[in-house]
């Protein structure tokens, strides 16, 4: 299993409703938990001198305040198809700025900005169904 594999499997449990995937593969072993509250991936391989460090993703603790889904519904990042998006990472917004769109039974809700800030990180695709409370957006200084 290389790491693109590893990736794959990452946003395959990402947009799962699954919270928990162990897979076992050549003595390659890896453990992914979205809920634990951290983002501990454990790899570990007993068939190879490989050090898993090396196999593990970097995963960079953006800091900010974190934008969530008021709602459930489809995630769209702009106004209509092959539209310019609303935001993208490095995009500086004022509170009330729209971020995205929320497609609930056909009604598009305007998601706007509680912040000040700058688009640290995007957290989720366009067309992706959200659940309440999904984190969405990382906005910070």
């Amino acid at each position: 299993m290389n790491l693109e594999e590893i990736e794959k499997l990452m946003k395959l449990l990402e947009n799962s409703s699954l919270s928990y995937l162990e897979v076992e593969e050549n003595g390659l072993k890896i453990k992914l938990d979205k809920n634990s509250g951290n983002r501990e991936n454990i790899v570990t391989n007993n068939n190879s001198n490989v050090e898993a460090s090396n196999l593990e993703p970097k995963i960079e603790e953006v800091k900010g305040n974190v934008v969530t889904a008021p709602l459930v519904g489809t995630y769209h990042q702009a106004p209509y198809k092959d539209a310019k998006p609303f935001v993208s990472v490095g995009s500086h917004v004022k509170k009330g700025d729209k971020l995205c769109i929320i497609e609930a039974m056909k009604v598009m809700n305007e998601i706007t900005s509680p912040y000040d800030g700058t688009v640290k990180e995007i957290l989720v695709n366009d067309n992706d169904v959200v659940d309440f409370g999904k984190k969405l957006f990382v906005i910070g200084d």
